[in-house]
Order: C-alpha cells, then sequence, then structure tokens
C-alpha cells in the first residue's frame, strides 16, 4: 500500500468524524470513546501520519496533521484530540534510540505520553525501574505505550539528571480511572501508575537534548517533516487545527439556530433582529481572525520545513506559543458567546454548543495553552530574556 495522498487523509478524517458523531452521548456519559472507535481510527492508519517512511510510516508534513484535526473537531473536540495525539506521539518516537524506534514501529499500536517529569527512577543494568503516578494520560485505554515524564541522568550525556520521557508498555501500568471532568470527556484522560516498572535505555527519550539540537538519539537523521521542523511548534500546532475546527462547528451550528429561532417575546423571528444579525457578524469576524492566526502558524511551520530548520529563535518559538494561546482563549470566548446569544434553549447537557463550549474551556487551561504564560514568555523574549520552561 503506497503512502495516501493529503486528500485521502481528509477524507479518513472526515469519516472518523462521522463515526464519532454516533458515540457523542455514550463518550460524554462513560467519560472515553469506545474500543471500537479507536478500531476505526486504526483502520484508516492515523498513527502513520507523522510517522517516517522507513518504519512503515506516511511521513506527512503539517497542513496534513493539522487538517485531519481541524476536519474531526467539527464534529467533535474530543475525537479530534484522540486523533491528534495518535499521530503526534509517533512524533517523538522517531527520536528515541534506533533500537526503541523499531520496537514501538513494529507494534503497530497506539502510544500516548505524559510530559509532566514527575517520576521517580532506580538505575539499574540496563535501563531504569520507573515509579510514580501521572494524571492526564490522553487516549490510555486505546495506548500500547505511553511515555512518562521523569528527571533521568541519561548515559552518554553531560549536564547530570534532564528531563526525559520513559516509554512504558501499558501493559506493565495500572490505569487510574480518574477521568471526570468539566470538558473534553470524551478523551478518557486516566491516570497512569507505575511501581518499579523497568524501562531499558533505548526507550529513555533525552527531551532536553531532542529540544536543544533537533536531533534522534543515535542519528539515522532522515530528510522527512518532523526532523526539519522545530520539535514543540510542530508539536503543538494540533491545539490551534482543534480550536478553529471546533469554533467553527460552533458558527455554523449558531447561525442555523438563529435563522430558526422564534423570539416569542418580541413575535419575530431571530434572524430578522439588528442585533441578531450584528453579534453574528462580530462572531464570523472572530472567526474569521483565529483562522487566519491558525493558518500563519501552519505557513511557518511549512517555511521551517522548507528550509531545514529543526531549530528556532527562542523569540519565534514564544511567538508561536502565544499565537496558539491567543486562538484558543478566543476560540472558548466564541463558544460561550454562543451560548448567551441562543439563551436557555442551548443550555441543555448534551447540546452540541454546551459540549463545544465545555470541550474548547479545556483545551485552553491546558498546560500548553495558559494563556497568561505564553503571553509572559513571549513578552520576556523581547527584551532579550528566556522563554517558556516547557515549550
Amino acid at each position: 500500500m503506497g503512502t495516501p495522498t493529503h486528500e485521502e487523509m481528509i477524507a479518513r478524517a472526515e469519516h472518523i468524524g462521522q463515526q464519532a458523531d454516533l458515540e457523542v452521548a455514550d463518550a460524554e456519559r462513560n467519560g472515553g470513546f469506545s474500543l471500537k472507535l479507536r478500531d476505526v481510527v486504526h483502520a484508516a492508519q492515523m498513527h502513520k501520519l507523522l510517522r517516517p517512511k522507513r518504519y512503515g510510516g506516511f511521513g506527512m508534513g503539517p497542513r496534513t496533521f493539522s487538517e485531519v484535526v481541524r476536519v474531526i473537531a467539527q464534529h467533535n473536540a474530543s475525537a479530534a484530540w484522540l486523533v491528534y495525539f495518535t499521530a503526534l506521539h509517533e512524533q517523538w518516537v522517531a527520536f528515541l534510540d534506533p533500537k526503541g524506534r523499531q520496537e514501538v514501529y513494529d507494534s503497530d499500536g497506539f502510544t500516548a505520553d505524559i510530559f509532566f517529569p514527575i517520576g521517580k527512577v532506580e538505575y539499574v543494568d540496563g535501563g531504569v525501574k520507573l515509579s510514580g503516578q501521572w494524571n492526564f494520560g490522553s487516549g490510555v485505554l486505546w495506548d500500547d505505550w505511553i511515555g512518562l515524564g521523569a528527571f533521568v541522568e541519561v548515559p552518554g550525556y553531560d549536564g547530570g539528571p534532564q528531563p526525559c520521557l520513559v516509554c512504558a508498555n501499558t501493559k506493565e501500568l495500572e490505569i487510574i480511572r480518574n477521568w471526570d471532568t468539566l470538558g473534553l470527556r470524551g478523551t478518557g484522560s486516566h491516570g497512569v501508575k507505575a511501581d518499579s516498572t523497568f524501562v531499558p535505555w533505548h526507550r529513555v527519550l533525552p527531551l532536553g537534548h531532542v529540544k536543544g539540537t533537533g536531533q534522534p538519539v543515535g542519528g539515522a537523521y532522515s530528510d522527512e517533516p518532523i526532523f526539519r521542523i522545530p520539535f514543540m511548534p510542530l508539536f503543538c500546532v494540533g491545539f490551534t487545527a482543534l480550536s478553529v475546527g471546533t469554533t467553527q462547528r460552533v458558527l455554523r451550528d449558531l447561525k442555523r439556530r438563529i435563522q430558526e429561532r422564534q423570539r416569542v417575546l418580541y413575535g419575530v423571528k431571530e434572524w430578522e433582529s439588528p442585533i441578531a444579525q450584528r453579534n453574528l457578524a462580530e462572531m464570523m469576524v472572530k472567526l474569521d481572525g483565529i483562522e487566519a492566526l491558525h493558518e500563519r502558524y501552519v505557513v511557518q511551520l511549512e517555511t521551517w520545513q522548507a528550509a531545514n530548520t529543526p531549530l528556532c529563535s527562542v523569540e519565534d518559538a514564544n511567538r508561536i506559543n502565544a499565537w496558539r494561546s491567543s486562538i484558543c482563549r478566543q476560540a472558548s470566548e466564541m463558544a460561550f458567546r454562543a451560548l448567551e446569544m441562543l439563551g436557555g434553549a442551548a443550555a441543555y447537557k448534551g447540546d452540541p454548543l454546551e459540549i463545544a463550549a465545555r470541550d474548547l474551556f479545556m483545551v485552553l487551561i491546558h498546560v500548553g495553552q495558559i494563556y497568561d504564560d505564553n503571553m509572559l514568555a513571549y513578552g520576556r523574549t523581547q527584551f532579550g530574556l528566556s522563554g517558556h520552561p516547557l515549550l
């Protein structure tokens, strides 16, 4: 089977979105989409989107990646979140030691991660024993592998312990079913517990090295998109794609419902009201703004890819972080504004706009999107100071 085209991947994304639509009520109630949807995603080979071709992947770039996420988000944000991470987490696998890459890719399973470096390690022959408990393991019930954050002193690297992803098999971990949140309920982002779980060195990824050099462990660099673009800007583009796609759905539904709505109090159709017309126009212009900024983000990634720029300046990295957090903030505000415009009719649990508003708020408060943090970091870089400590 050859590499699919951009259009074929978008068609697969639309099919996944349609299948997710059938499960939204159950996913909201159960705190996660089903294994049946997981199988649909696997059959569509979304996990191979960014994987290097030498390992059986499609080696696609940021535009296809972001468009897949945006299209699914027009159906449901949680489903888009899961597919985003299903594809994305194979990015960092490509930076593992070649033996680790081969092991994970050959399994053809899905991969998760939790970056927070809170794990504890014991150094043993051939690797480490990992212990700790992490929350927010998005899609972990779908996954065979998960990279868990910990500070590790990796052989062959100077400077002492550095933040690492320690990649364990989920069968060797305990899943803590604690995902009961306001929004993004369908992501099933449960906690994970490790108790002296052995992980060999070839599955320990030194993130400090990757972020600082843009190079995979052990070399074997190839001319594929994931190696030609700064690591974290590519890693995070799905957040803006998801926010834009979900907001596009919000605006589409808002316009339709304004057209259908009868204002009994005033004896007119809602769409005939100059106030409704003005408010809708304001929302549409705001959507134009976040679409344009998201497009600028993608173009920047494509520019880096074309120029083979795996590293960028601190200012450029933090500028793109600021763009992303601005998009997420505006998307969340627009969703709640849509609820306000439609009144009580949209406030029932399970209403598509009510779900979208809760989901977009959860995206906004994700650690990588926090508005104040990213604006502070970008502002610091304008004066020659350090930027965001994580991104």
